[in-house]
């Protein structure tokens, strides 16, 4: 052996590791789970494959389960009515999760030496269920050559610290390998974390038939959906919101809705009207609050702060966009990067008094 990083022909890590197959290390350790797109594939084709089932990282929002993603923004995702939009921050974790995994993978093989870590075969399938995939960071084989398990690896910053605690792992991440251990008829996953970048954790999930068989009952539901082209029920999230937002618009089009929509229009007028009257009552208790410190810069209750009055550090500032563009094109051209606005819904029926939202 050339040490334990050895590589074979064609063998390829999507994120830049790569450990030796599993036919150079152990004979006997050929996985028989069909592979739909092999190692080595481009990420293009990667990202398309994915539109036609579900992966490990869908599971989780496809239960309702993951805290960034709805079922529904998922479905409109599916369906390719948009695009998965990452903010700066969710590309930059994502960037470096893709940019440690290697180290990661590495610091768990060099303290495991019990076991041959190797890369997958590429994005793993299912016979039956063809729109089951996986792609795992990595295979951990005895050396007998029996799957020992699969290993995942995961970044955090510090918020994150609080959701490994006490042996935790977040349950996005337990549906994800769950879903892996279905595909891979694997017995448990190591799970190898760094978080707030110093901060090294190993976790070992073993393989759970009970959540498996819930797991794949909700992603058979919603992958029903999808094949149907039917939405599953929209939720009241901001995210499923903002999903909306995004799903284009036919111009001119227009639809007819159920006479149900009466009892749900006016319902919302109800709720429009006592939202308007507790925010009033709140504003009113804020204003005398205001009045009773004066010049006070902070507020105290029985000794303890309760309230602070004062100006902010910075200045508000505004751009005249208009004159901006104007008068220095160039510059605002350079500076300046326009997006298409969402969609934005507005009442324009008596029953909802013109409500925004």
């Amino acid at each position: 052996m050339v040490g334990r990083y050895g590589s074979a022909p064609g063998q390829r890590h999507c994120r830049g590791y790569l450990p030796r197959s599993a036919e150079d290390v152990v004979t006997a350790g050929k996985l028989d789970v069909p592979v739909v797109l092999p190692a080595g594939a481009s990420q293009d084709d990667w990202e398309f494959a994915r539109t036609f089932g579900l992966g490990g990282s869908d599971v989780a929002a496809a239960a309702g389960l993951n805290p960034w993603k709805t079922p529904f923004q998922l479905w409109l995702e599916k369906t390719r009515r948009v695009e998965a939009e990452f903010d700066e921050v969710a590309t930059e974790r994502m960037y470096w999760g893709h940019v440690l995994e290697p180290v990661l993978l590495r610091e768990w093989d060099n303290r495991h030496p019990e076991y041959v870590l190797t890369g997958g075969e590429g994005v793993y399938g299912n016979r039956d269920h063809t729109w089951m995939l996986g792609n795992v960071d990595g295979l951990a084989w005895e050396y007998s050559g029996e799957l020992a398990g699969i290993v995942e690896a995961k970044t955090g910053g510090h918020r994150a610290v609080a959701e490994w605690a006490e042996d935790d792992v977040p349950v996005h991440y337990v549906c994800q390998v769950q879903w892996y251990m279905h595909l891979l008829g694997a017995p448990r996953t190591f799970v190898v974390a760094l978080l707030d970048t110093n901060t090294y954790l190993e976790r070992i999930i073993d393989r759970d038939d009970e959540l498996i068989a819930d797991l794949v009952d909700a992603a058979t539901e919603f992958w029903d959906h999808v094949q149907r082209d039917e939405p599953p029920p929209a939720d009241a999230s901001e995210i499923t919101r903002r999903a909306l937002a995004r799903w284009p618009a036919v111009p001119g089009e227009t639809v007819e809705l159920d006479p149900l929509w009466h009892k749900h229009l006016a319902r919302r007028h109800e709720l429009s009207e006592q939202i308007k009257a507790l925010e009033s009552e709140r504003t009113g208790i804020d204003n005398r609050l205001r009045a009773e410190m004066g010049q006070a810069e902070e507020a105290r209750l029985d000794g303890e702060k309760v309230a602070t009055h004062r100006a902010p550090a910075k200045p508000s500032r505004s751009v005249d966009h208009e004159a901006f563009a104007v008068e220095r094109p160039d510059l605002y051209a350079l500076y300046v990067t326009e997006r298409p606005a969402g969609r934005r819904l507005t009442y324009a029926t008596t029953t909802a008094r013109r409500d925004q939202q």
